[in-house]
């Protein structure tokens, strides 16, 4: 077989998570890009559906039949645009909202599974991740992350940010806690953490 590139890489990547979140997520009646796609929108609400296509890299026409889609099923509503009386902004309805929560809980449950599974280690994937997600904005003239990949967890012989006083935790243990934390953050912003 021929070497394959990183793009098939990524592509193959790209259809793995779509299918694990599609899995785990199919008895809320969603899809992965659908939960990406309400995770976008609270934490950015009210947002423009044309910052969610700059944002994503997704085409204009995707992203109509995904609001057209998520509208219909009452989890999106549009609000004026306060700064343009001829567009509308997105927002979660409260029954969006409560989807929102149910697929993040149900994916909090298997995020310490893959990060265990990781022989890098979650920090490492992510901050390469980080790396291809810029060099591709800057190929494809989309905007840029719309938030910071988190650092690189403390090395042994820094001070840790919490303390514990009981045996270490194993990486997927350690990932859980920081999903926890998480949660405990985005609690008080009234949301579920993003994906």
């Amino acid at each position: 077989m021929e070497e394959c590139t990183l793009l098939f890489d990524v592509w193959l990547v790209t259809h793995l998570t779509s299918r694990l979140l599609d899995d785990h997520l199919r008895p809320l009646g969603l899809t992965g890009d659908e939960f990406g796609l309400y995770s976008l929108v609270h934490t950015f609400e009210p947002i423009a559906p044309g910052r969610i296509s700059r944002l994503t890299g997704m085409a204009p026409t995707t992203v109509s039949g995904m609001i057209r889609r998520l509208t219909a099923r009452g989890h999106l509503v549009q609000v004026p645009n306060p700064e343009d009386a001829r567009s509308r902004l997105l927002r979660l309805s409260d029954d969006g909202r409560r989807v929102t929560a149910k697929a993040a809980g149900i994916l909090v449950t298997i995020l310490p599974r893959l990060y265990g599974a990781l022989a890098a280690g979650p920090d490492a994937v992510r901050a390469a991740l980080a790396d291809l997600d810029n060099a591709l904005r800057g190929m494809t003239d989309v905007a840029p992350r719309p938030y910071a990949t988190p650092p690189a967890r403390p090395r042994d012989d820094e001070p840790p940010s919490i303390t514990y006083g009981g045996p270490r935790l194993t990486e997927a243990q350690e990932a859980e806690v920081r999903m926890f934390i998480d949660w405990l953050r985005t609690r008080d912003r009234g949301g579920p953490a993003r994906t």
